[in-house]
């Protein structure tokens, strides 16, 4: 049967030679990328094409109708990616310089945040912990939430305490962020966007505006990429209520506990797992207190999870 006009494929018919521009958000087979005049654009992506990210530098073709083609991405300093399923990693954001982990009193997970330390450790990226909504925080509460995170502090994880209601923090992690590309992750609710409007609050309202008009749905289920007025980027990843590393053999799991690493050649075998063998140096020392009993717990869940997916 033959299909009506109105359901056939048109022919692709490009415009313009490839040039470069920056992937400022992508959703299902369709990608935003802003030029280096500022303008953006709606572009498919090319069949076959590897899978692209936020932070992409790429080559694109533009089209008719403002609507383009991109055709390939330029290589990348760094990439962050978590596993989709047992078989498939989806890429997060692209040419980042750190990793901001976001979690806030009603929603602290030291189980999430562990797994986003062991993914930056192995990928070295610079990882830092910010504790949003302070103003939530209940007195009584206050001390225990704060030493949680002051023990990550103690083994070189630098930390900030925020309130995107108060003000407060935000010029230390302001200062933080200039001239770097920095990517938010964590759990939904933790006020990642807030964040993001109380940096660009200009280019918050930009992207509503654009979303207004067609150009994609603003939501956080998408990853984009803000410019922040300092200098730097800021992407915004969807929140996730697991972080799984089950692409990860026993060994990466290992070096991305940063405390464990100057025991590792101490131990009594070379292969030792560090989990029931004899003359365990990383054993010892938790047993010693020089390695947090809860952190080696969470180590001890990541190798049990991954061994159980394998089995």
């Amino acid at each position: 049967m033959k299909k009506s006009k109105s359901f056939q494929k048109k022919p692709e018919k490009l415009l313009g030679n490839e040039r470069e521009g920056l992937l400022v958000a992508h959703f299902g087979a369709h990608a935003e990328i802003e030029d280096d005049k500022g303008h953006i654009f709606r572009c498919h992506l090319r069949k076959n094409l590897e899978p692209v990210i936020t932070g992409d530098r790429v080559l694109w073709q533009p089209g008719e109708d403002n609507i383009g083609v991109i055709v390939d991405y330029l290589p990348r300093r760094s990439l962050l990616s978590r596993p989709e399923n047992k078989k498939k990693l989806k890429p997060i954001a692209a040419n980042i310089d750190a990793i901001i982990i976001v979690t806030a009193p009603n929603a602290l997970s030291e189980h999430l945040i562990d797994r986003y330390l062991v993914a930056a450790e192995n990928i070295k990226i610079p990882v830092k912990i910010l504790l949003n909504k302070m103003d939530l925080l209940e007195e009584s509460l206050q001390s225990e939430i704060i030493k949680k995170l002051k023990d990550y502090e103690k083994i070189g994880y630098q930390t900030f305490f925020s309130s995107t209601l108060t003000k407060h923090g935000l010029d230390l992690l302001d200062n933080f962020l200039r001239e770097k590309s920095c990517v938010l992750v964590g759990a939904s609710g933790v006020g990642k966007s807030s964040i993001i409007s109380s940096f660009a609050p200009n280019e918050f309202v930009r992207v509503g505006e654009t979303s207004a008009q067609g150009l994609g749905k603003h939501t956080t289920t998408m990853t984009r990429l803000y410019h922040l007025p300092h200098g730097g980027n800021l992407i915004d990843s969807p929140g996730v209520r697991e972080f799984g590393l089950w692409h990860m053999d026993s060994n990466e799991i290992v070096q991305g506990f940063i405390e464990f690493k100057p025991f590792l050649n101490q131990c009594k075998f070379r292969d030792c797992q560090h989990l029931k063998e004899p003359g365990c140096a990383v054993k010892q020392a938790v047993e010693e207190g020089k390695i947090s009993a809860k952190r080696y717990t969470s180590f001890k869940e990541m190798i049990t999870e991954n061994q159980d997916r394998l089995s």
